[in-house]
């Protein structure tokens, strides 16, 4: 059984994320409309070392527990020290969705959240028409609370986004 880990972000990981993050199939999920530069990443590297409540932010890395090749980012953001909560965000990288790496990443997240972060709640936003997602977060044990119609405009239309929560203690 392949076992999995989250690590931060390293120097290496450029070429990787200059392709996922430039991906303009990538961008409607971070609401992006251009890409970033290699300068612009390289800085963003090497301030991820910062710990997680002064910058409100963690990218992490998922790879295979004795490996250190990519195989998505989880992303918490938006923290707020007083709730005691934050975002969620996953990618996977194309060529290995559907293997299960989004939910092994979720509960690795989860455990630092409890663990470590000690946050109350992680929250996330899904495409409605994101059946992939939406599972993955539903089996996470994340309550769906609510949807935002017609919240994104994109080029093929409106989307509606399905509002999750997730806590702890529950």
């Amino acid at each position: 059984m392949v076992t999995y880990r989250l690590r931060a972000l390293e120097p290496g990981d450029l070429g990787v994320l200059l392709s996922w993050e430039n991906n303009p199939s990538h961008w409607i999920a971070g609401q992006r409309t251009s890409p970033f530069s290699k300068d612009t990443l390289e800085k963003y590297i090497a301030a991820s070392g910062r710990d997680f409540w002064e910058t409100g932010q963690m990218r992490w890395v998922l790879c295979e527990a004795y490996a250190d090749r990519p195989l998505g980012l989880i992303d918490v953001f938006g923290a707020k020290r007083l709730h005691l909560r934050a975002e969620v965000g996953i990618l996977i990288a194309p060529e290995m969705r559907g293997q299960g790496l989004a939910r092994a990443g979720m509960r690795l997240l989860q455990a630092w959240t409890r663990d470590y972060a000690m946050l109350e709640t992680l929250s996330a936003q899904v495409y409605t028409d994101n059946a992939p997602a939406l599972a993955t977060f539903t089996q996470a044990g994340f309550t769906r609370s609510g949807t935002w119609q017609r919240w994104v405009k994109t080029p093929q239309g409106w989307k509606d986004v399905a509002l999750f929560q997730w806590s702890p203690d529950r």
